[in-house]
């Protein structure tokens, strides 16, 4: 079942458009990576679905409901959130304390429970419960920023090159932490630069080009893909 979907979207900043009828999917379940060359429009397409930007054409559908221009807010109230590449943890905040800032919507008061299934998914953050993000390393700071994420425990998770600048190891432990993200029942929409790993672990994959589909598949597909293959998986 169609859990998420862009249909046509074309958006951008100021006058310019990136994107140009872009369409994808995100199924009930699944994790769908985003690949591309840089400039590709993948993160414009990223903040379009979350209401950062404004198609300028086009929908945005979660499931049977048409959320095409509501504000970030509203869009996380639906169920969906969003972990951007950059400035995603609150450095001078605790992980408890950034924790607690991931379920600002909610009413209730006591958030221990909600910390306590992050800590499940995220061991590492328990024991720097009472550090400041900012003495925490990229890594560490990339699964808060995801644990954050899941304190509202959303349908639909983005996350923007979530490997971005770390060592290869940790590059592995946070692919590891995205598929026990998505084994609890969250479907993920991904972008990322390490597009091999990227399709090694996605149900299905999209690749981006000028702000246009070029291709799609499982991500099994696209791996072998001679093409996708010589254009954007360096071999």
């Amino acid at each position: 079942m169609s859990l998420l979907r862009a249909e046509n979207v074309t958006a951008g900043y100021g006058e310019m458009d990136i994107l140009h009828g872009v369409s994808i999917e995100v199924r009930e379940g699944e994790i769908v990576a985003l690949i591309g060359p840089n400039g590709a429009g993948k993160s414009t397409l990223m903040k379009t679905i979350f209401g950062l930007l404004k198609p300028r054409s086009g929908r945005i559908w979660l499931g049977e409901r048409d959320i095409t221009g509501l504000e970030p807010d509203q869009i996380v109230r639906l169920g969906v959130c969003y972990v951007p590449q950059t400035d995603n943890v609150f450095p001078s905040l605790t992980v408890k304390e950034n924790l607690e800032m991931g379920a600002f919507i909610l009413d209730e008061k006591n958030l221990d429970a909600r910390i306590e299934r992050v800590y499940s998914v995220f061991p590492d953050l328990k024991r720097f419960h009472n550090t400041k993000a900012g003495m925490l390393s990229g890594g560490q700071r990339q699964m808060l920023a995801m644990g954050r994420a899941l304190m509202l425990d959303p349908h639909v998770l983005l996350l923007d090159e979530p490997s971005a600048g770390l060592a290869p190891k940790l590059v592995e432990l946070i692919f590891e932490k995205i598929k026990d993200i998505n084994a609890t029942g969250v479907s993920i929409l991904m972008v990322e630069q390490n597009a091999k790993q990227a399709l090694k672990m996605a149900d299905r994959g999209y690749v981006l080009a000028t702000g246009r589909n070029r291709f799609e598949g499982t991500g099994e597909e696209l791996l072998n893909d001679p093409q996708v293959a010589k254009l954007y998986l360096g071999g």
